[in-house]
């Protein structure tokens, strides 16, 4: 009987956001907090524009370096941007070493640089072709952080003012920077980290291909080898009127497969807990980055990666033009790497922020996210069709490369499924087109076929061929997002449910499948669990895991992926490891604590999408 009663509120339930309804008004503060966090994370990467943060980081920009060169351009004149001795933050900084005689001088230019087509190394500016400079308009200071070695080292610091004469500031190039160099003259270094400022008020900054110089001369530095640091170089200022298309990193994490990376996944969701609690122009600004990755997709137009870069996605100035994707710098190959998985596209993730898109339409009724949606959806239709119930699961890897760099799937993921049947649903109610009712049905039909009665449990898809039943692994999604996303289509799997029960650790959390062989619980799986719960009205079991989760928010308002270090998904990666979940702050279990705390069903839309 208590599942026929709750079935019945659920229903009702799922049709609108219910924020802070009675008995949830306790879970707003830590929902603050959160939102918060993701808040602050979004400004902050509004709020400047870094020259260097770490090494490796996605978010740097001006990263091809020139030499610059006196008489004896013999003498020593090395960067190390990977220092890992005492940086003033991260993981690294830049170690200078340089030596200077009488009569001399040298230094280096921190340049954006440019793309020829069809190349792929990049080239260093010389100022004889327009639109290589970023626009920085905003832009009111440079800062950054120095040490010298012995605390004796005098260096001069500049920014701007490539293409002019150093001595008279006249252009010597057809396209300068749009301001000119702004110094501040040789400065004596101390032994300790200390911050230093450029003043650009006022400056015209819409063009510059200079972000960061310096020079040392025998005169001034003294003749002997000078060796100082550098760390935290960036633009500060209000870049709001930047045309910059920016993505939260979905984890605050050392790991450098995945600290440059802002999954799709996790920023569709951000975007949403944003739309849950009113915040549109924090949500617009993930959506309008979505719209802008897929109109300038690396490869064609209308697909979505599973990842970007973490911050501006934009691509930078006389650079390809297609969005920015993420990866990581091997200092040993001295060659830079992408993830398969990261510049894929799966359906999963491809539905999730169509989903975003839809939502953001339903709020805001921008034309341009449903005309997005749809496109994405599209591609689902064209690439991940085999002829019988449901979607394959997508691609790894790299379609600009061809055939032998892209790696097709031909098993299909109820989760991605799941996903797909809501975007289509929704699509087909905006749009009346009924190629998105015939694709419902069939992610609808997939969706019920991975049904057991017996076991009463939805499984995980299928093995290869996209027919057999994966039942080797019982996961938390399947049979969660299974009630979200089916609303009054949900009634006949009600038992799939007792499964998610039979799941909950002592500590009132969740963990990503029944097995869970390392033990712990994940934030993520929780949160959306304790959404569950809320919609059908099951209001302790809720509680219960909010209560959870609300013991391990950390102090910055994010949440941990989960609260070992081992976290066993049940599934292996492409190279053969185990799929696990750490403890490093995320994105994902942030936003959907937010949602749980305002009743906001991803899935669900109250303009008749169901």
């Amino acid at each position: 009987m208590k599942r026929t009663v709750a079935a019945l509120v659920a229903l009702a339930a799922l049709l609108l956001p219910v924020a802070h309804a009675e008995g949830y008004e306790r879970f707003a503060s830590a929902s603050d907090a959160a939102l918060g966090a993701l808040c602050g994370a979004l400004d902050e990467m509004q709020a400047y524009v870094y020259v260097y943060r770490d090494f490796g980081d996605t978010e740097n920009h001006f990263t091809q370096k020139a030499k610059m060169a006196g008489a004896n351009d013999a003498l020593v004149m090395d960067m190390d941007e990977n220092w890992r001795d005492f940086p003033y933050d991260g993981e690294s900084c830049i170690r200078c070493s340089q030596a200077t005689v009488p009569g001399d001088w040298g230094g280096w230019l921190f340049l954006n640089g440019w793309l020829a087509e069809g190349e792929t190394a990049p080239r260093l500016n010389d100022g004889s072709v327009d639109g290589q400079g970023l626009d920085l308009t905003g832009a009111r200071k440079l800062t950054f952080w120095a040490r010298g070695e012995y605390g004796v080292e005098t260096v001069e610091f500049f920014t701007c003012g490539f293409g002019y004469d150093g001595e008279w500031g006249t252009p010597v190039v057809p396209f300068p920077d749009s301001a000119g160099k702004h110094t501040l003259g040789y400065v004596r270094l101390g032994s300790e980290w200390q911050q230093f400022t450029i003043d650009l008020r006022g400056e015209d900054m819409s063009s510059i291909a200079c972000g960061f110089g310096y020079v040392l001369s025998g005169e001034k530095s003294g003749a002997a080898e000078s060796a100082f640091y550098l760390d935290d170089i960036r633009f500060e200022g209000d870049f709001s009127g930047r045309d910059a298309h920016t993505m939260l990193r979905s984890y605050d994490t050392d790991n450098v497969y995945i600290k440059n990376a802002a999954f799709s996944y996790d920023n569709a969701l951000a975007a949403m807990a944003f739309l849950a609690t009113g915040r549109r122009d924090e949500a617009a600004r993930l959506l309008n980055a979505f719209v802008y990755a897929v109109e300038h997709d690396r490869y064609r137009p209308g697909r979505v990666r599973n990842a970007y870069a973490a911050g501006d996605i934009t691509a930078f100035p006389g650079w390809d033009g297609s969005a920015r994707l993420p990866g990581w710098y091997d200092a040993r190959s001295e060659s830079w790497f992408e993830d398969r998985y990261q510049t894929g596209s799966n359906v999963g993730n491809t539905s999730y922020v169509a989903l975003a898109l839809l939502q953001g339409e339903a709020a805001t009724g921008d034309r341009a996210y449903l005309t997005t949606a749809a496109s994405l959806m599209d591609w689902v239709i064209d690439n991940c069709s085999d002829g019988t119930p449901g979607f394959t699961g997508g691609y790894d890897g790299w379609p600009e490369g061809g055939e032998e760099t892209t790696y097709v799937f031909t098993y299909k993921s109820i989760e991605h499924n799941i996903d797909a049947y809501a975007a289509f649903k929704q699509l087909y109610a905006r749009t009346g087109e009924q190629r998105y009712a015939y694709a419902a049905d069939s992610a609808l039909a997939f969706i019920r076929a991975m049904y057991d009665e017996q076991a009463r449990v939805f499984y995980t898809g299928t093995l290869d061929d996209g027919v057999t039943p994966s039942a080797d692994n019982l996961v938390l999604d399947a049979q969660v997002w299974a009630f979200l996303a089916l609303g009054d289509v949900f009634a006949p799997y009600e038992a799939s449910l007792d499964a998610v029960a039979a799941m909950r650790t002592p500590e009132g959390g969740y963990p990503f499948c029944m097995s869970n062989v390392n033990g712990g619980w994940w934030a993520e799986g929780t949160a959306y669990t304790a959404l569950m719960y809320r919609l059908r009205g099951e209001d302790e079991e809720a509680a219960a895991a909010m209560d959870a989760l609300e013991s391990i928010q950390l102090d910055s308002g994010l949440f941990p992926a989960a609260t070992v270090d081992n976290l066993s998904t049940g599934f292996g990666l492409f190279d053969g490891s185990p799929w696990e979940y750490g403890t490093a702050p995320h994105v994902a279990p942030t936003a959907w604590f937010v949602m749980a705390a305002n009743g906001f069903n991803p899935y669900a839309f109250p303009d008749g999408g169901r």
